[in-house]
């Protein structure tokens, strides 16, 4: 199970070895489908921040995916992704502090390293992991040199990059709680329906206008005919002695707001009627009508 909460992985704690294992980490990656969060406004702000107040010319949000690192935001670079074989972020993201590179070429993690001896030659690199709830490492919030920095980050460089780190984490860490309540509405009212069209009377809404937003799957079983959309679509269903007084009584029910009960005839799908009774009530709409 994920943990699905807004309670943040605690800072200077490395990430879980249970979800260091690729196929887990993944898993969660993929829950928080950051692929919605490419160029994110908010994303964007906390990278042209760190590029400012770390004095670096390159800054981006990576998500290190299992063949990738995929920018979601960036500055100073064009590409959109690099392979995760030559990623710095992939390393950073298992870290419990900061990783910091004063000088790549002098590194025998990265000396050989395609963006180190190509573009955009990275010389120096400090990298932020970004950890999930559940403490599966997802990618580093990251600031780029193309020149060596023997000194590193400034205690205040370092202060702030934690700070944006844990603003990026909470960004991507609210849109995966907002997906999933999401999903859980979807959930309930696919349940709902399948409750609903298991009851052996139709059930139906409508709106103000007597347009129908919804008819249970009993009407078709019972008539045979295609569901409703407005009240005149009930007609051939309906006897025609009780249809006048039936749609009648339907649409006063619409313009008084009182409860609408009515006994008709309805057409089943063997062509003989049966008596039906109808009833409805008006309900509360989101604008408290």
């Amino acid at each position: 199970m994920f943990r699905k909460t807004s309670i943040p992985w605690p800072e200077g704690k490395p990430p879980s070895d249970a979800y260091c294992d690729d196929e887990r980490r993944l898993a969660v990656l993929a829950a928080h489908g950051t692929d919605g969060m490419i160029d994110d406004p908010e994303l964007q702000g906390i990278v042209n921040l760190a590029a400012k107040l770390c004095e670096v010319p390159m800054a981006m949000v990576t998500m290190v995916e299992q063949e990738r690192q995929l920018f979601l935001t960036r500055t100073g670079i064009d590409v959109r992704e690099t392979p995760r074989s030559t990623s710095f972020c992939a390393h950073a993201m298992l870290e419990a502090e900061p990783m910091v590179v004063p000088d790549a070429r002098e590194d025998p993690r990265f000396a050989e390293n395609p963006l180190v001896t190509g573009e955009p030659h990275i010389r120096f690199y400090a990298g932020q992991p970004l950890i999930s709830a559940e403490g599966a490492p997802l990618g580093a919030l990251c600031v780029i040199d193309d020149k060596p920095r023997p000194e590193g980050l400034t205690e205040l460089q370092r202060e702030t990059l934690a700070v944006l780190a844990r603003s990026t984490m909470r960004a991507i860490s609210q849109r995966r709680l907002g997906e999933t309540a999401q999903e859980a509405v979807h959930m309930r009212e696919s349940y709902l329906q399948r409750m609903i069209d298991s009851v052996p009377g139709i059930a139906w809404s409508a709106d103000g206008a007597g347009n129908f937003d919804y008819v249970s799957a009993q009407w078709s079983e019972l008539t045979a005919t295609a569901q409703p959309r407005r009240l005149a679509d009930w007609q051939n269903a309906v006897h025609p002695e009780d249809w006048a007084q039936a749609s009648g009584a339907f649409q006063a029910s619409l313009e008084s707001g009182k409860p609408f009960e009515y006994e008709w005839r309805l057409k089943l799908s063997d062509g003989n009627y049966r008596w039906m009774l109808a009833r409805a009530v008006q309900t509360p709409t989101t604008e408290g009508q």
